[in-house]
């Protein structure tokens, strides 16, 4: 039961963990919408975790909103070619 334990707190600690592009970067928080962000950033490379809950949230909407957090809290110009993801994390490039 504790290994059960441990395996489920290790699973939550990496929810909102930026991979290696956007690790040791910078990070800030945004609301556009009804969706909030956690954004992290590092060089040309952004990450935006939504952090609210939404049921069925449209994949339209989500990276809509997700590139507006990410140029906010970055004052970049997102690459729109480079937008992927999914309705939980959305990853862009970005030119500054």
């Amino acid at each position: 039961m504790r290994l059960l334990h441990y395996f489920f707190l290790t699973l939550l600690s990496a929810c909102a963990a930026p991979s290696v592009g956007a690790m040791g970067g910078s990070k800030g928080s945004a609301t556009v919408g009804a969706y909030s962000f956690d954004v992290k950033f590092r060089g040309g490379h952004a990450e935006a975790y939504r952090s609210n809950i939404a049921l069925k949230p449209k994949s339209r909407e989500v990276f809509a909103a997700g590139t507006t957090a990410i140029e906010r809290v970055t004052g970049c110009h997102v690459v729109r070619s480079s937008v992927r993801g999914d309705v939980a994390v959305i990853q862009a490039d970005i030119l500054c």
